[in-house]
């Protein structure tokens, strides 16, 4: 009864290693006027729904949003950081800026995209701060910075998005990189996406903490031989162009991405996990049979 037991043991660990992870994501239908959802467990601070955003985008939309890693009025025009890591884990921080003519956005949306396989020990810890006010047609009125408004971690299940090689936004069809030098005609540059409700606005008040822009400090782990891309969005709750939805993205004057070229340990193939079960249950055998010499 011990070997058997035993035996049903090692056989149940193998078969959870062996089973495989189950993929929740998909491409996303459209690359505007569509719901997006992100993958806050919050979900949607100012959503239409509780976890969804509608993403508009009529049309425009790339000039006023940036991403810059200088949050001094000089640097809010952003620039495109692309960083080259030979390990599987780094962190960093940047700003989400605006220099629109209507001066902010109510809500900023982070996306962030990786070319898969996602392996399972991946994880992104995104902490937002910035700040935040009460979204009307007034616009900004008594902001309150706040820090860490969002600080959660995500992981690989919170990729509901892809694959697919562009990102949503404004224009005719898919024509958005995820990243500067992409070819998004090229399906080996597929990427999986989450969106990250950030909770917090930024303005062009440049006298205020920061510049007026949102902080995204980030923490991410598990990238092996991969790309990985962050990009930003913006929500208003009113604006010319459209109410209550996402219209602006980052163009590619600006962005943030990740090259690694750190290698995976490789995992047991299932003809080797198979000869450890066989080991395993020789070895019982023996104890066995010992014990009843």
């Amino acid at each position: 009864m011990a070997i058997k037991s035993s035996w049903r043991g090692i056989v149940g660990t193998l078969a959870c290693l062996a089973l495989p992870v189950a993929a929740h994501a998909a491409p996303m239908t459209s690359n505007r006027g569509i719901d997006i959802q992100v993958s806050n467990d919050n979900g949607a601070l100012y959503g239409n729904t509780a976890t969804t955003y509608f993403l508009n985008a009529p049309g425009g939309g790339l000039n006023q949003l940036h991403i810059s890693t200088d949050p001094t009025a000089a640097g809010v025009s952003g620039q495109v950081t692309a960083k080259t890591i030979a390990t599987s884990s780094t962190s960093g921080t940047f700003w989400i800026t605006t220099t629109g003519g209507r001066g902010y956005n109510d809500d900023n949306i982070l996306l962030f995209s990786m070319k898969g396989p996602i392996p399972d020990d991946f994880s992104l810890t995104i902490k937002s701060s910035g700040y935040q006010w009460t979204p009307s047609v007034a616009g900004v009125v008594n902001p309150i910075y706040k820090s860490a408004v969002v600080n959660e971690t995500f992981t690989k299940s919170d990729f509901l998005y892809g694959p697919q090689t562009a990102k949503p936004g404004p224009g005719n069809g898919w024509v958005l990189p995820f990243y500067p030098g992409q070819d998004i005609g090229d399906p080996s540059t597929a990427e999986y996406l989450m969106f990250v409700d950030l909770g917090v606005g930024n303005d062009n008040g440049r006298g205020s903490i920061d510049s007026g822009d949102a902080r995204v400090d980030f923490t991410v782990n598990g990238l092996y031989d991969t790309v990985a891309a962050f990009n930003a969005y913006a929500w208003a709750f009113s604006a010319n162009v459209a109410d209550r939805s996402i219209n602006w993205t980052n163009s590619q004057t600006s962005g943030y991405y990740i090259v690694s070229t750190a290698q995976p340990v490789p995992e047991p193939t299932s003809l080797a996990l198979f000869g450890v079960a066989v080991a395993g249950l020789a070895t019982l055998r023996r104890q066995a049979r010992r014990r009843a010499g």
